[in-house]
């Protein structure tokens, strides 16, 4: 009879993984550091050195709350899984050096080979200098470092961006490498989650009081920052005022965006409000009231209405760029005759209606938008992956066209593809 075999009790569970774990890091910097010296390079190397590297490794993004910041613990978690999925799967591209590899391998396996370049002595080993010399020309690269560092910045741009508001509070993430705790070996790629509240006020329009919040975002690796507009957009020389004017924003202004941007994140839409605010256009309507051109990721969308009040620019409501009271609108109405009720009623009054091919697939509807200045609408959908879902048509373009009273022409196959 077969002697039954005895499972491996949890100390040596812990050991066999161990093992696994350093030969499968060691297996990646192998390929990782062949690659780029287009020769073994590696069998070089004695094992010495090997389990020294391999204790002073970098480790993968750890992902921590600021000091005194409270992060609700799904909202981390959330976090952690979102960031350490995303390392995983984006790849940077380093053809100087043979490489395709992921954000993760390189923070981990990339920088430990860094290191290993840097602390290797011409006296450690037989081959060192030969080594050294071979890992010198990554080391002393900064390209792949600077990418890796930008892509980082992308991403926690994104994340926060998706999480922060302008009328509660704004979350960033700041990157940085540092030694493992104290008893502990290794490097430490961190990311520190920083919070931080709005600013809000009291101010007088039309005679009554109102709350408003201050305008602005919290960049990655950099902070909070509050936009504000130079005086001379609005034709005040330098000479009278040189004092940037804060930007404030009526809850009322974020609900219409809200509304108005029905198949955005609201966040998104918050953060590109920042955005057009930073690169300001300056219009004004018919009545002269001051309109600030609003852009997601450069394409127009609307207008911010802001009044100038006791030195600061209040946005008082979003207007949509087919609305009456932007210059897009009134043209719009004296091409077609549509009015507010008739906008609002054919939904032209909100993105999710431009995020249907229906729409922009169709000569005669084109040649109404282009002919009053909202072609860009038209642009929604080719973009809509990158700031959206696809949204159900919420009319078609036969119905516009009978309401409107024209004929029926047909729909522009693969106009978008």
């Amino acid at each position: 009879m077969t002697k039954r075999k005895k499972k491996p009790s949890g100390h040596q569970q812990e050991a066999i993984a161990r093992a696994h774990h350093k030969n499968e890091f060691l297996r990646k910097l192998r390929h990782f550091i062949n690659c780029f010296s287009n020769e073994d390079i590696f069998s070089l190397i004695p094992n010495k050195i090997l389990d020294r590297t391999y204790i002073i490794r970098c480790h993968s993004l750890s992902i921590f709350p600021a000091n005194t910041v409270l992060i609700p613990n799904d909202l981390l978690n959330e976090i952690r899984k979102i960031l350490s999925t995303w390392v995983k799967k984006e790849c940077l591209v380093l053809p100087k050096f043979n490489q395709s590899i992921s954000i993760d391998a390189f923070l981990t396996v990339g920088l430990t080979a860094f290191c290993m370049g840097h602390l290797i002595k011409e006296e450690d080993f037989v081959n060192a200098t030969k080594v050294k010399a071979a890992l010198s020309s990554f080391c002393n690269d900064p390209e792949p470092y600077d990418e890796t560092y930008n892509r980082l910045v992308h991403i926690f741009t994104t994340i926060g961006s998706c999480i922060s508001n302008i009328g509660d509070h704004f979350y960033w993430m700041n990157y940085e490498i540092d030694l493992e705790e104290e008893g502990k070996f290794g490097i430490t790629n961190r990311v520190e989650i920083h919070k931080d509240n709005h600013q809000s006020r009291q101010i007088i329009l039309d005679g009554k009081k109102r709350p408003a919040v201050r305008l602005g975002w919290a960049q990655p690796c950099v902070g909070l920052q509050w936009t504000a507009l130079d005086p001379s957009l609005f034709g005040v020389s330098k000479s009278e005022s040189d004092k940037p004017i804060p930007v404030y924003v009526q809850s009322h202004a974020l609900i219409r965006l809200s509304e108005r941007m029905d198949s955005m994140i609201p966040s998104l839409a918050q953060h590109n409000m920042f955005l057009s605010f930073e690169e300001p256009r300056v219009f004004y309507d018919s009545y002269h009231n001051l309109l600030i051109e609003y852009r997601i990721y450069g394409i127009k969308a609307g207008y911010f209405r802001v009044d100038i009040v006791d030195g600061i620019a209040v946005v008082r409501t979003f207007l949509f760029l087919t609305q009456s009271g932007t210059p897009e609108g009134n043209l719009l109405w004296k091409n077609t005759g549509l009015q507010k009720l008739d906008t609002k009623f054919l939904a032209l009054d909100r993105l999710s209606s431009f995020m249907t091919s229906d729409v922009g697939g169709n000569l005669q509807i084109r040649k109404i938008f282009q002919d009053s200045g909202c072609q860009s609408l038209l642009e929604f959908y080719k973009g809509g992956d990158t700031i959206s879902g696809k949204y159900p048509s919420h009319f078609t373009s036969s119905l516009i066209l009978d309401y409107l009273g024209y004929n029926e022409t047909p729909v522009l196959e693969g106009v978008f593809e």
